[in-house]
């Protein structure tokens, strides 16, 4: 190579290199992101478009183009990439990447075809464009909101134009005025549903709000004519559209509001004669314990006139202080939760003239307000009756007291009488045992015929059942047996034959069979095997 040839070779080296840091300052500088790809990889990227994925330069070059596009929108880009480089494309189109941390971005790229190194590549220039695309989001976000608002406020409202047509018009603004959106949108003046009593006022209203937007009213009140003729009284709330020269407005149908304040004046003038008619004594008070308004009755019960009391004083005046503390309380309470106070209990209530009565009150919270209807019952002479009749018990209970000491002292007496019987049959059980039976066992060893010492045992027999108690149990549990039938069962429980028996009594045996069937049956033994004399032997 000679002199020549090699001046030449490094001139055509340095004006390459020197071309190369021209590409590299061009590409660096440029607000765009700048890449080379071929053979499906990167070949060259500049740090924009490294950066819109979080990544360095470094860490691409090498790596596949797609491998950070979302991965629902890599086909799309493809098929737009593939139209650009045919030529049927022209403008650019947007995709989403996923950045090396995990976030999604929004990216607006462009691609031409390339040579590079003698063969096809592609020339890509891309912007990151994801703070537009969320500003774009936000706003569609916020036109949906102020669309729904809009359109679901629950009040009629519009948007007019300087001009006063109407531009905007929400659904319950079509059932207020009766016609549809395309009636009025763009087509009509707000000025065709006003009551002509109120048009010059409201056009005087509308041109002075864009000179002096606080010299006219926010709010006030007109008749709307709707398309059917009817005349609706409407409320209307007003204002500028900040930055322009339009206005928004809300209609309040008041109609029904009105016919309200209507009856509602008719109910006040039936509530103040019912108040005042009640025959109770009544008074209205506020939060902060002002009465405001008392009836008759209640002027009579405090001794004070209306004027003595309303507006004036407060209902403390005339409660004892005794009770004043826990009203306050109650008073307070109510005002809280209408549930956390009593609505019925008593007090005592001093007069104008210093006289104290004994009243129960029953009071309420009025719906909707901070008031409290009160009314009194005088209970003074109920008291008094009560009073007498707490008297009398306390009495009743002494005279009570005295009865149940005298009661005590004759059960006591009751008791000695008892205790002093026991010891009378004592005695007599004691002194037929030692005085009468042993005569009885002498006499018995005497000689005796037949009859005779049969009366003897029977002798002997009744003064051992005056010793036990078989003739008084006998007696006392079966009151129905005749004295027969007590002198058959006495000689059948000494183990007497009916023979015996009947000899002894000078009777038939069928006489004494009879009186032992009787005595049978009203021992309730007529239907059992029981034999009479080992039952009558039980009885002692």
């Amino acid at each position: 190579m000679d002199e020549r040839d090699t001046r030449n070779h490094g001139e055509e080296g340095d004006a390459v290199q020197s071309n190369d840091r021209l590409l590299r300052t061009l590409t660096e500088k440029s607000l765009a992101g700048i890449y080379l790809v071929q053979d499906g990889v990167f070949r060259f990227l500049n740090t924009n478009a490294a950066s819109y994925a979080d990544y360095e330069v470094r860490e691409l070059i090498g790596q596949k183009s797609g491998s950070f596009i979302h991965p629902e929108d890599r086909e799309k880009v493809r098929a737009n990439a593939r139209a650009m480089l045919r030529g049927e494309r022209n403008s650019p189109y947007v995709f989403r990447i996923i950045t090396k941390h995990g976030e999604t971005r929004w990216v607006m790229e462009t691609v031409t075809p390339f040579f590079f190194n003698g063969r096809p590549a592609l020339l890509g220039n891309s912007m990151n464009i994801t703070d537009r695309m969320e500003a774009e989001e936000r706003l569609r976000e916020s036109e949906d909101r102020y669309r729904t608002i809009f359109e679901t406020t629950g009040t009629a409202t519009i948007i007019v134009e300087e001009d006063t047509t109407v531009t905007l018009v929400n659904t319950e603004f079509e059932k207020l005025s009766g016609a549809p959106k395309e009636y009025w949108e763009g087509k009509r003046k707000w000025t065709e549903f006003v009551h002509e009593k109120d048009r010059e006022r409201m056009l005087g209203y509308h041109y002075r709000r864009r000179v002096e937007p606080d010299a006219v009213p926010r709010n006030y009140e007109f008749g709307l004519v709707d398309r059917q003729g009817g005349v609706r009284d409407v409320i209307i709330t007003i204002s500028l559209i900040p930055g322009t020269r339009k206005s928004v407005a809300s209609f309040a149908d008041i109609s029904d509001r009105r016919r309200a304040e209507e009856r509602l004046r008719e109910s006040e003038d039936r509530y103040r004669t019912i108040f005042e008619t009640t025959g109770t004594a009544t008074i209205i008070v506020e939060e902060d314990t002002t009465v405001t308004l008392v009836n008759t009755e209640f002027e009579k019960l405090s001794g004070a006139p209306k004027e003595y009391w309303e507006g004036k004083r407060k209902w403390t005046e005339f409660v004892h202080e005794k009770d004043r503390e826990r009203m306050l309380r109650y008073h307070h309470s109510r005002r809280i939760g209408p549930d956390a106070a009593p609505r019925n209990y008593e007090f005592s209530l001093i007069n104008i003239q210093g006289k104290v009565r004994d009243l129960i009150i029953t009071i309420s919270m009025i719906p909707g307000t901070k008031r409290s209807v009160a009314s009194f019952v005088d209970i003074t002479e109920r008291k008094q009756a009560e009073e007498a009749l707490k008297k009398n018990e306390r009495d009743l209970k002494d005279k009570t007291h005295e009865l149940e000491e005298l009661n005590a002292a004759l059960r006591v007496l009751l008791k000695r009488r008892e205790e002093d019987k026991l010891e009378l049959e004592n005695n007599v059980i004691s002194n037929l045992k030692k005085l009468v039976m042993p005569y009885i066992e002498k006499i018995k060893k005497g000689r005796l015929e037949g009859e005779d010492m049969v009366c003897l045992n029977v002798i002997e027999s009744n003064l051992k059942d005056i010793a036990s108690p078989f003739a008084s149990k006998l007696s006392s549990e079966y009151l129905s047996l005749t004295p027969k039938e007590l002198q058959v069962a006495d000689l059948v429980k000494e183990g007497k034959t009916t023979k015996e028996i009947a000899e002894f009594m000078s009777v038939s045996p069928a006489t004494v069979e009879i009186h032992r069937y009787h005595i049978r049956e009203k021992l309730g033994l007529s239907r059992k095997k029981t034999n009479l004399r080992t039952y009558l032997s039980s009885l002692k």
